[in-house]
């Protein structure tokens, strides 16, 4: 089970554009340290997927679109994401640094995941900053103090 501030946090940063697999383990290595892991990571969007509240896909490759729906099972879905895709890294063979940067997948908030993000507003305004006190990540606002022990168990 996801928890419920890094799910929060993943609704919010994939509403804004589509997310790529780096920034799901950017948030999950920063909310919940302790948890983090490669195999991680491929879980956490599983579960969001299975809520319905992301699509699978990535870069359009034939179409003048800068992105496209991958249609395929979430099974083949997380495969690619875990193995790599069309000369991408995957999330299970890539270093840190080609995880940061690939390009193998990007997750499109669905209008469930939106209508869920509504019920539960912006976490920087319940939860604070994750990223509070880091000098290039802090986001700009006045936010409650971001406590880093909640998401350690």
């Amino acid at each position: 089970m996801i928890d419920k501030r890094l799910e929060h946090f993943l609704l919010f940063e994939m509403s804004d554009d589509w997310m790529p697999v780096g920034a799901f383990a950017s948030l999950i290595r920063r909310i919940t340290p302790a948890g983090y892991s490669r195999q991680r990571i491929l879980e956490v969007i599983a579960e969001i997927a299975a809520k319905g509240h992301l699509r699978f896909g990535g870069w359009a490759m034939k179409t003048t679109q800068t992105w496209e729906p991958w249609g395929v099972s979430d099974e083949v879905a997380i495969s690619r994401i875990a193995n790599g895709f069309e000369g991408s890294p995957g999330v299970l063979n890539a270093t840190d640094k080609e995880l940061a940067n690939t390009e193998v997948f990007r997750a499109d908030i669905t209008d469930a995941g939106l209508a869920r993000l509504a019920e539960l507003g912006n976490p920087y305004e319940i939860y604070g900053d994750p990223w509070e006190g880091h000098r290039l990540m802090a986001a700009e606002g006045d936010f409650p103090r971001w406590d880093h022990e909640q998401g350690q168990g």
